[in-house]
C-alpha cells in the first residue's frame, strides 16, 4: 500500500481569504490538530481570489488558516464514506471546513527523520510508516504526542476522490 501526502491543488483552483469572522487567532490554530471543533455555523465568511486563470474546484484552499474548505458538494460525498473520519462545518454558503478526526501512530520512531528545535521535534525531514492497515484519510501522531497539521491518504482515498470527481486535491507519493 502506498501512502500520500494530501496536499490542495493551488496552481490551478481558487483559494479564498477571510472576510469576516468571530474566531480568534488560537480556535483557527485548533484547525487541523485533529481534534473536535465547535464552532457555529456561520461563523466565518470568506472571499474568493480573483485570479482569472483558476478554476473553481470542490476543494479550496484559505490563504488565512491551514486547513481544507470543501464545497456542498463533497461534502456530500465525503460524508456518505463510512471509513472516512471526519468533521464538517458550515461556514457560508457552500463552503465547509473538513477537519479530519483520525489520527494514528504510524511513524517507524527508530527510521523516521525529525526535524528538531532546541531539543523539541517539530516536524519530519523523511517519512518512514509502520506496516500496519492504514485508514483512507489520517494525519500523524508524533512521538512528542503532538499531531502533524498534514493529511495522509491511501490509494483507496485517491480512487474514491478520481470515481467522484471531486476536484482540487494533489496527491504527494511518500
Amino acid at each position: 500500500m502506498k501512502i500520500y501526502k494530501l496536499e490542495l491543488d493551488v496552481d490551478n483552483y481558487k483559494g479564498c481569504y477571510i472576510d469576516n469572522t468571530n474566531i480568534s487567532k488560537d480556535d483557527l490554530d485548533k484547525i487541523s490538530t485533529g481534534e473536535p471543533l465547535d464552532f457555529n455555523n456561520g461563523c466565518i465568511s470568506f472571499s474568493f481570489d480573483d485570479n482569472k486563470h483558476l478554476k473553481s474546484g470542490d476543494v479550496f484552499n484559505c490563504w488565512d488558516f491551514v486547513g481544507i474548505l470543501i464545497n456542498d458538494r463533497a461534502r456530500e460525498i465525503l460524508s456518505k464514506n463510512e471509513k472516512i473520519n471526519a468533521q464538517f462545518i458550515k461556514f457560508q454558503d457552500d463552503i465547509n471546513l473538513f477537519n479530519n478526526l483520525q489520527i494514528v501512530d504510524a511513524l517507524d520512531a527508530e527510521k523516521t527523520e525529525f526535524e528538531y528545535f532546541e531539543g523539541d521535534i517539530i516536524g519530519v525531514k523523511k517519512y518512514v510508516f509502520k506496516e500496519m492497515d492504514f485508514p483512507p484519510l489520517f494525519q500523524l501522531k508524533l512521538p512528542n504526542g503532538y499531531v502533524e497539521i498534514f493529511y495522509f491518504v491511501t490509494d483507496e482515498f485517491i480512487n474514491f476522490v478520481n470515481e467522484n470527481d471531486i476536484k482540487g486535491f494533489r496527491f504527494e507519493e511518500m
